[in-house]
């Protein structure tokens, strides 16, 4: 991968941490966490159709969250690639 690749990389993987580290995003994530499981509790025994859909609901909030995690760890390996680039070339011109 060139290393203008990976710097894109970098900056999304800081876009991503910033988002996660962000106070909205938090209390969203918890604010929507919270209510999942109140009404996963509160739901009637005979309705499964309804736990199903909290389920679903509870599923896509973490994958989404898990998405922005993916994109800061893929940021962190962008970046130990450029160190090893720069190793490389330090390297290469020491020869």
């Amino acid at each position: 991968m060139d290393k203008h690749k990976l710097r894109d990389k970098q900056a999304r993987a800081e876009k991503a941490a910033s988002l996660l580290r962000h106070e909205l995003f938090i209390e969203a994530f918890d604010h929507l966490d919270a209510k999942f499981i109140e009404a996963w509790k509160s739901s009637e025994v005979a309705d499964t159709e309804a736990r199903e859909r909290i389920y679903n609901l509870s599923q896509a909030l973490y994958a989404l969250r898990g998405y922005f995690q993916s994109v800061v760890e893929d940021g962190k390996l962008a970046e130990a690639q450029i160190e090893e680039l720069k190793r490389r070339n330090i390297i290469n011109n020491i020869r």
